[in-house]
């Protein structure tokens, strides 16, 4: 029997990658965890995107910077020597993987390691690496990360508004140039965000998210930075962009950071940065914002015809 051992983190990517890249190679699952990640239910999360019963899977609970006591969970687990052990060492803390190395290297095991946006396996056993085929779609990835998605893909683009209207743009303009398929859940539009499944109003709302080699970019659409904002009983536009343009980047950068390590975020204004309220120094100091709150890039509705550009992306 062969056994796929995987040691969990909060980011859960290379562990689904590598089971999924390896899948028929492996009869069980043994995950490697801590009382935290319990706590947050990470073996369940795993299991419920791999679509397997926690019940089938050897879940061994250590502690995460305790050497002895990893050292002393594993070896009374009595693992079969007659077994052959597929070792996943990305996740974890590094006690974690040194107890579980130093284990295992006394069984039928290979070791493995997945390199955060690399899309390449590493044999640690023999030195070499191996592409890794295997390509997430959106709400497997969000599911690693406790979220569930409802998505609109709008079809029907009549009676909807200039916002929507150019959401859809931007939407048919990435999936043409980097040959994204909506049915198989490569890119969505509209991407509603729910922490608890049950709930049936959402936390956040992502214009334009997709996937792309194994990561994921997430885009915000605006027709112009003129803000409608209620003021008195009339509503007055807010005369000041940049200060607009700055409450969306940071709130892009907010919901970011709940989709993992490496996110991309854009954001894509169909009229741009117009020079006559942004001059260099303005621009200089937005690329500096952009830097600090991992803002990949900013694109007007030129741009976004442009495939060579989106393919770069």
């Amino acid at each position: 029997m062969t056994h796929l051992v995987s040691i969990l983190s909060e980011h859960l990517l290379p562990n689904f990658l590598l089971a999924k890249e390896f899948k028929g190679k492996y009869n069980k699952h043994i995950f490697i965890t801590t009382p935290r990640m319990s706590e947050n239910n990470i073996a369940s999360r795993l299991c419920n995107v791999l679509e397997i019963e926690k019940e089938s899977v050897n879940v061994i609970e250590v502690s995460e910077d305790d050497l002895p006591d990893i050292q002393c969970k594993l070896k009374n687990e009595n693992f079969n020597r007659d077994d052959k052990y597929l070792v996943n060492l990305t996740g974890g803390t590094k006690m974690m993987s040194i107890a579980v190395f130093q284990h295992f290297f006394k069984f039928d095991a290979e070791f493995y390691y997945v390199p955060i946006a690399t899309n390449k396996i590493e044999n640690v056993s023999s030195g070499k690496s191996s592409p890794l085929n295997y390509r997430i779609n959106v709400p497997e990835y969000l599911s690693l990360y406790g979220l569930s998605i409802a998505v609109s893909n709008l079809k029907n683009t009549q009676n909807v508004s200039k916002g929507e209207m150019f959401e859809s743009f931007v939407f048919d303009c990435i999936r043409k140039a980097k040959n994204l398929y909506p049915e198989k859940n490569q890119i969505a539009q509209g991407v509603k965000i729910f922490r608890n499944h049950d709930e049936k109003q959402n936390d956040n709302e992502i214009d334009v998210m997709w996937t792309e080699n194994n990561q994921l970019y997430v885009g915000e659409c605006k027709v112009s930075l003129w803000k409608p904002k209620e003021i008195d009983i009339y509503k007055r536009p807010i005369n000041n962009p940049p200060e607009y343009l700055d409450e969306i980047m940071y709130k892009l950068s907010a919901i970011s950071k709940d989709f993992g390590l490496r996110v991309n975020p854009y954001i894509f204004i169909k009229k741009g940065l117009q020079p006559n309220i942004f001059n260099e120094d303005r621009l200089r100091s937005i690329e500096k914002r952009m830097k600090i709150l991992g803002i990949k890039g900013i694109l007007n509705e030129m741009e976004l015809l442009n495939i060579n550009l989106l393919q770069k992306l």
